[in-house]
Formats: C-alpha cells, sequence, structure tokens
C-alpha cells in the first residue's frame, strides 16, 4: 500500500473515531440523572463479567467487535469515555439504544442479563 493510501486510511479512520466519541458523548449527555446513579447489583460478582461476555458475543458483537474495539457500524466500547461512565449511564444506554445511530433497545433482554454485559464492559 502506498504511503498517500496510508494517510487517507488513517484519516478516515480518526474523522471515524472522532465521530464516535461524538455519539457516545451525546449518548450519555441523554442520560437522565435518577439513571445516573443507578448502582449495578452484580459488580461485585466475577461470573458476571463471564456471564457478560457471552452475551456481549451473542448481542453486541456483531457491531462492536469480539473484542468491543469497534467497527465501521459502531463505536469502540472500549473507549475512555466508555470505560469512565457511570454503570447506571451504561445500562439506560443499552436498555434504551441509541436508534439514531443504529443501536436498539435491549430492553426486552432480561434485566440481569443487561447487568451483565455492563459488568464485563467494566472489566477492560
Amino acid at each position: 500500500m502506498k504511503f498517500g493510501h496510508l494517510v487517507a486510511l488513517g484519516l478516515a479512520l480518526l474523522a471515524a473515531h472522532s465521530s464516535y466519541a461524538q455519539d457516545i458523548a451525546a449518548a450519555l449527555a441523554r442520560v437522565p440523572p435518577k439513571a445516573r446513579t443507578k448502582p449495578n447489583p452484580l459488580e461485585a460478582k466475577p461470573s458476571a463479567s463471564q456471564a457478560g461476555k457471552k452475551l456481549f458475543e451473542q448481542h453486541c458483537a456483531e457491531c462492536h467487535g469480539s473484542s468491543a474495539e469497534g467497527s465501521r457500524h459502531a463505536p469502540a466500547l472500549r473507549d475512555p469515555q466508555v470505560r469512565e461512565a457511570a454503570p447506571g449511564e451504561l445500562f439506560w444506554i443499552l436498555t434504551n439504544g441509541a436508534i439514531g445511530r443504529g443501536m436498539p433497545a435491549w430492553s426486552k433482554l432480561p434485566e440481569p442479563q443487561r447487568w451483565q454485559i455492563i459488568t464485563y464492559l467494566q472489566s477492560f
């Protein structure tokens, strides 16, 4: 691959990351104050992260990548904004989705399973 192509690819990836960073910030900004403070009831359970990883692979990896590295379709969930988000913020976004960006609401997934996914995401 020529240098010019590498530069163009790098710039495209940077633009996509910047756009996703803005998407993450916008999604977090929409979380209601009451939801932000909701604690993760499974935080201290090591088995929750393992179960969450399996659920992530089944429901989330197609868009967010097998190890949450992101893709052309969805942001990396290893992003500092996600890692620093409160459990309640992540739970609210997972439950309600980001419909404008193509993320479905996962409210039909049982609440304990949603918390397992959050526990997995916070294990990074």
